[in-house]
């Protein structure tokens, strides 16, 4: 798992001119033995593989003497040769490819296909892509999105990176809903509307199916009447996919979480103006948006507009605040404090980490919503040191890892999820590892009281 892209077996960079005919790119594959051909300018190239020559001489009446030109696509879906193939494997399910571009410092190494990646290490994701792909009714998603937990339990037990494993999760959930997404909405519609994943899912963060968070947003001239039934719909197909309703209904059939542009951007206002808890609550579940579906260009002013929140500190003094308002589940000698037992992992360590990460990024004017990559650009921008950045994200993965063990072996037993977690199963290692993580999220308050002046 561990393994570079670029140390795995890549197939040679074979490069042609767009004015080569389609005869002679299927020689060349056939010589050259790859499954696609790198077109034009080597500096800029664009792609053509076997699969898109076939059909165009099957179906699209392509002749054999035809340049390949009018078949090539950009941009080029490349990983660097330094990330590991698991981020290979998160890229093609994204971009639902089963071929990448490794590259060197701007120079092409040579491509890589699923297939050597599963040479190195087997997953279903591929296979729950596909089926997604084919699917054509709300039945046929939710038989592919049944091997999610499966592939989640799988990944776990042999030792996937927390934020690997959750960057996966999260293409396959974005597919999956964006499918529902579809398969509802009229394509007359969709550029008219845009579907936002929020909360956890909107950080790349959700890995189970705890809930559903999200919201829409629509064009200011759009008229569709049928909205609330579609979104009615869409709501309840994700139920029936697993998703669990939001016990705060933030989801798009709630008016409030579905409207207009200029509903929405008044909305910001007004978020950004109110500071009571409810507000600044609301207001964390829309910073952390990331658009899945639709017309993302309808969320790019919003975005814009929440990130130059970060500039009003009276604001962002009261938005930090929720970083430190659950204690530390530790005692005065520095031990694990349970209520019998058990231990709420998300108040006690997962919500301070991702809150103070958050309110630290949108201060620095950071768009990004992950909190691992949130914490990586906080470093760069000179706002947390590196040790400090490492130590919070080291302890957000123990937060993670160990909820999820915890939660899927409620699921083998027959028990509804939860975030509490039962510190006296732990092995010793683990509740080591816990301790310590819980220092640092006392570690991490420090850093966020200080930054937004909150304690006297």
């Amino acid at each position: 798992m561990l393994t570079r892209a670029g140390q795995a077996q890549l197939a040679p960079a074979v490069f042609v001119d767009a004015s080569a005919s389609l005869r002679e790119c299927v020689r060349l594959m056939q010589a050259r033995r790859v499954s696609c051909l790198l077109v034009g300018d080597p500096a800029d190239p664009a792609i053509v593989t076997r699969t898109d020559v076939l059909y165009a001489l099957a179906l699209s009446d392509a002749r054999p003497d035809d340049p390949v030109a009018p078949l090539m696509r950009r941009p080029l879906v490349a990983v660097d040769a330094h990330a590991v193939l698991f981020q290979a494997l998160v890229r093609m399910t994204r971009h639902r490819v089963e071929r990448v571009v490794v590259r060197e410092a701007g120079r092409i190494l040579g491509t890589l296909g699923l297939t050597e990646v599963l040479s190195h290490y087997s997953s279903q994701s591929h296979l729950i892509g596909l089926r997604l792909e084919r699917a054509e009714t709300i039945d046929e998603i939710a038989d592919a999105a049944r091997g999610l937990t499966d592939l989640v339990a799988s990944l776990h037990a042999q030792g996937a990176k927390m934020s690997y494993l959750m960057e996966l999760v999260s293409a396959l959930n974005s597919r999956l809903i964006g499918k529902v997404f579809e398969s509802l909405v009229p394509a007359s519609i969709r550029e008219r509307v845009c579907l936002l994943v929020l909360g956890s899912e909107g950080r790349s963060e959700q890995i189970l199916k705890t809930d559903q968070d999200n919201a829409l947003i629509l064009a200011d001239d759009l008229d569709w009447p049928e909205a609330a039934v579609v979104c009615e719909q869409f709501s309840a197909a994700l139920a029936k996919l697993g998703y669990p309703p939001c016990p705060g209904k933030v989801m798009v059939n709630n008016p409030d979480w579905r409207l207009r542009q200029s509903e929405w951007r008044e909305r910001l206002y007004q978020w950004s103006s109110n500071y009571d808890p409810n507000a600044m609550l609301e207001l964390a579940i829309a910073v952390d948006a990331r658009p899945i579906a639709g017309n993302a260009e309808l969320f790019e002013p919003l975005q814009r507009q929440i990130v130059a929140l970060g500039g009003n500190d009276g604001l962002m003094r009261q938005f930090a605040a929720p970083a430190l308002s659950f204690n530390t589940p530790l005692t005065l000698f520095g031990k694990v404090k349970t209520d019998g037992g058990g231990l709420d992992i998300k108040k006690g360590g997962v919500f301070p980490i991702v809150q103070g990460l958050r309110a630290l990024a949108l201060k620095a004017g950071i768009a990004e919503t992950n909190s691992f990559r949130r914490a990586d650009l906080l470093v760069q921008a000179g706002v947390l040191h590196a040790s400090d950045a490492s130590d919070a994200q080291q302890a957000l993965s123990v937060f993670l890892r160990l909820r999820l063990s915890d939660q899927l072996r409620k699921l083998k037993e027959g028990q509804a999820i939860d975030n509490q977690i039962d510190v006296a199963a732990l092995r010793r290692l683990d509740r080591e590892l816990l301790r310590d993580a819980l220092r640092v999220v006392n570690q991490f308050k420090d850093i966020v009281a200080e930054r937004f002046k909150l304690r006297g």
